[in-house]
């Protein structure tokens, strides 16, 4: 563990092209609205690694930045929530490390059923924190290892809590915690129909106009960026 915890110091003090350097595999490679996305080893230590600098045009100068801001402000809001990766460092406005999650996407784990239980108070945490991740409806965002521990990941849609005095915001933030709720109620539907409730299939059937607001944050935030960088 120590000898693990130092190439971690190691490895987030790495600069960018060192970084880079010791990625051994690549999510994605990058693209013209699309980070790279690296798996980076340094001895005992990984991480994941998103990296807009080499992403062109006008999306990698104003809106990748934007996007930056959004996950590292949510993961420093929810650090220390067990489920909610590690915000490692922020290289700069287009660059941040996270930790890495040895675990896999909700609908290829099919978890038992304890795990959809560990979830929602993970997603109650993140709430209480005023966090609501407004993409759950994508089951790809929820992971589970191989303990049954479930992780959330992707936080670039998230609609965070206002202020005490901004009332009509607030408002909003509990209709998008709704919809989270919601996700997780289609979530035990559609993998899990023992623990669905008569609520749950409620739910489905009697989706509001800010939970369609919230699943169009999640599903067109870069649909719609790339229409304005001519992509």
């Amino acid at each position: 563990m120590a000898a693990q915890s130092t190439d971690l110091k190691v490895l987030e003090s790495l600069t960018r092209a060192q970084l880079h350097a010791h990625a051994t595999r690549y999510y994605k490679s990058g693209g013209r609205t699309e980070p790279e996305v690296a798996l980076v080893v340094y001895g005992d230590a990984r991480a994941v690694f998103k990296d807009y600098a080499r992403t062109p045009g006008w999306f990698g100068r104003i809106i990748a930045p934007v996007l930056i801001w959004r996950e590292a402000s949510a993961l420093r809001r929810l650090d220390g929530i067990v489920g909610v990766p590690q915000l490692y460092r922020q290289l700069d406005a287009r660059g941040v490390l996270i930790e890495y999650l040895p675990a896999t996407p909700w609908p290829q784990a099919k978890p038992a059923e304890a795990a959809y239980h560990k979830l929602d108070e993970l997603v109650d945490q993140m709430h209480a924190r005023g966090v609501a991740h407004c993409d759950l409806r994508a089951p790809s965002n929820m992971l589970v290892d191989e303990d049954g521990q479930p992780y959330i990941v992707d936080f670039v849609a998230r609609v965070c809590r206002g202020r005490g005095w901004n009332l009509p915001w607030n408002w909003l933030f509990r209709q998008f915690v709704g919809a989270d709720e919601s996700a997780l109620a289609k979530l035990r539907v559609r993998f899990a129909p023992r623990l669905a409730t008569a609520d749950d299939r409620a739910r489905l059937d009697e989706r509001g106009p800010v939970e369609r607001i919230a699943r169009a944050i999640g599903e067109r935030t870069r649909a719609v960026v790339r229409f304005f960088v001519g992509s």
